[in-house]
């Protein structure tokens, strides 16, 4: 019996029936066939084989992954503040997805990406809609509604990992955020800088931040030097952010000669307040920034920044994801990290 299937066009292609008929065996021997299944002898697979390519036959490997309870499919969502356009999201979470993407190619998988920024499209059904056997969420720990919704989707079961989350209670990968902070403010009074200010708005409701300020903290008492911080608030970017808070500290007439940020968008945007106030960088403020994104190598003058690994980071998150969809308790492993030092961070 031929049973033909067509694609969107009307093409018709070959099915496991017609190379049965070719074949001259059952549609079920067939399917043991082209699995190598042991069952069937050598003879018998050959023959199988040699018809199916004659016919030009291709397994429908959706349906085989369906029939075994797998999509082969791995659902990716990039967190955005409400109406933030794509091409204004934190260019770390892009690396972060190609190294994913890769990291998923690897193993087999597909990638489903989704951008989501408020309860009008936040989606975490993709295991119950046989879409994706589970889920990496990458977002700013700022985006609250965001990640409430994806820690009640975990309560009830959904196999989800994280990048950015602001606490421990999804499955999170994350580097070592306090000792890079302490690296970089290390680096700072090892060269002689003598009033380091910390700009990380919002850091006691985001943890990489706070992780980030608590390294911050123990280099400048190590170094006996007092602390120093912004006050001002901003709720725009992490750019404007960056910018109002150093404003901030000129309008107070603050003495630093340095700053630690802890983003490197946040570091872009305090380096323009520092050119608009005819500060020099880094003459008179030198400027260290946190991730390690691709704009750092190109600004003016170039950020020093702790960079994460972003393409270990991608394939952590997605053997972690893989561990729990196996009912596996993933060992947490912390991201290495490492200071560049650029322009911005020159030595006096």
């Amino acid at each position: 019996m031929n049973r033909r299937r067509s694609d969107a066009n009307g093409q018709n292609w070959p099915t496991s029936f017609d190379v049965a008929c070719a074949a001259g065996v059952s549609q079920p021997t067939v399917s043991r066939a082209l699995r190598d299944d042991p069952s069937v002898s050598a003879e018998t697979r050959e023959r199988v084989q040699a018809a199916a390519r004659a016919l030009n036959y291709r397994i429908d490997s959706r349906a085989a992954r369906l029939r075994s309870g797998s999509t082969g499919t791995l659902a990716v969502v990039i967190l955005t503040q409400p109406g933030q356009a794509r091409a204004r999201v934190n260019p770390f979470y892009f690396a972060l997805l190609g190294a994913i993407g890769a990291a998923a190619s690897d193993r087999g998988f597909h990638l489903l990406l989704s951008f989501q920024d408020s309860a009008a499209n936040f989606r975490s059904d993709y295991e119950q809609s046989h879409e994706a056997d589970g889920l990496i969420v990458i977002g700013s720990a700022a985006h609250a509604a965001g990640w409430d919704h994806f820690n009640a989707a975990h309560r009830q079961g959904a196999h989800v990992v994280a990048w950015g989350a602001p606490e421990d209670s999804l499955p999170t990968i994350r580097c070592d955020n306090a000792e890079g902070g302490r690296l970089a403010v290390a680096h700072l009074a090892a060269s002689g800088r003598r009033r380091i200010a910390f700009v990380g708005p919002g850091w006691d409701g985001h943890v990489a931040f706070r992780l980030r300020r608590d390294g911050y903290l123990a280099a400048v008492a190590e170094a006996g030097i007092q602390p120093l911080e912004s006050r001002a608030i901003s709720n725009g970017s992490r750019e404007e952010q960056g910018e109002a808070a150093v404003r901030g500290l000129l309008a107070q007439d603050a003495q630093f000669d340095s700053v630690f940020a802890a983003s490197d968008l946040l570091a872009l945007g305090a380096m323009k307040a520092l050119r608009d106030a005819g500060r020099s960088i880094p003459d008179d403020v030198a400027v260290v920034g946190f991730d390690g994104i691709l704009s750092a190598l190109h600004s003016t003058p170039a950020l020093s920044s702790v960079e994460q690994d972003s393409e270990l980071a991608g394939r952590l998150l997605v053997d972690a994801l893989l561990d729990r969809i196996a009912g596996r308790e993933p060992a947490p492993t912390p991201i290495p990290m490492r200071l560049v030092v650029r322009e911005s961070c020159g030595l006096r």
